[in-house]
């Protein structure tokens, strides 16, 4: 079954007694979030990425693309991490963020279709507005980030992340640069933001400019602010900015923590 109620939702959510940040249980899985800072080019927090740690029942850490893209698990549980990850991620950013911060989620294509596909029936788009705003905060105040995974009907993702932008959410492309974040889906799905991936970035240290200047120039042809993703020098940080980045992301900022734990904070 794919979880899509509160009520199916809740027995897989708890409440960390020390440091009151929300994880999820589901079959042989923890999920803990964390949270990584972007910032502008006065270093101003603009939002975090939520970025999700997956640990098994002896807690050994699974890297999370690993585990999305793996064939040993069904879809449903998939779909069903996936969605947890992202009430724990919402609730946690509600309870420690500030303000005027944007909540930065990754959503697969799947997600995205179904998101699309159940609107009508006042499931997962609708259910995860209006949870926004119980928790007090808006649309607008929320990033979608796609993740760079293929998709078969690239056609019907358009079509999907279409209905996401007409219920106030920001889209983003992640890694752009890497398999299916390419200049095909940009110009097809038309996103707020256009996150770089850092192969770009160390590809431009090492004096092939081309694709990370080609991939600016499409943010500015297509109306779309660009995030640097894997700034980790100084120098590095000082190049971008140079070329007219507008937000900046990477270890040198921050590194991924809960969220109770960041230094940075919104100005």
């Amino acid at each position: 079954m794919i979880l899509a109620t509160p009520n199916e939702f809740e027995p897989y959510l708890f409440i960390d007694s020390k440091s009151g940040s929300y994880y999820s249980k589901y079959d042989n899985f923890i999920l803990q979030s964390v949270f990584q800072p972007i910032v502008d080019i006065q270093n101003k927090v603009i939002g975090y990425e939520a970025l999700l740690r997956i640990f098994d029942h002896k807690m050994t850490s699974i890297r999370p693309d690993l585990f999305f893209k793996s064939k040993t698990h069904s879809l449903e549980d998939i779909l069903n991490i996936e969605r947890l990850s992202r009430i724990i991620h919402i609730r946690n950013f509600s309870t420690f963020a500030s303000d005027d911060c944007q909540l930065f989620l990754n959503v697969l294509p799947e997600s995205a279709i179904h998101f699309h596909q159940h609107k009508l029936k006042n499931i997962n788009i609708s259910l995860l507005e209006v949870r926004i705003k119980q928790l007090g905060l808006t649309p607008q105040q929320v990033t979608l980030e796609l993740l760079e995974f293929h998709y078969h009907d690239e056609e019907g993702l358009a079509t999907a992340i279409q209905g996401i932008k007409e219920h106030g959410f920001n889209v983003a492309i992640d890694d752009f640069g890497c398999e299916a974040s390419s200049k095909k889906r940009v110009s097809s799905l038309n996103p707020h933001i256009i996150k770089i991936d850092r192969k770009l970035l160390l590809q431009y240290d090492k004096g092939l400019t081309q694709p990370l200047l080609s991939a600016i120039a499409l943010a500015k042809k297509e109306n779309a602010k660009v995030v640097i993703e894997g700034i980790e020098t100084p120098l590095q940080y000082e190049k971008m900015k140079a070329l007219g980045v507008e937000y900046f992301q990477g270890f040198l900022i921050g590194k991924p923590l809960p969220l109770h734990q960041q230094k940075h904070q919104a100005a």
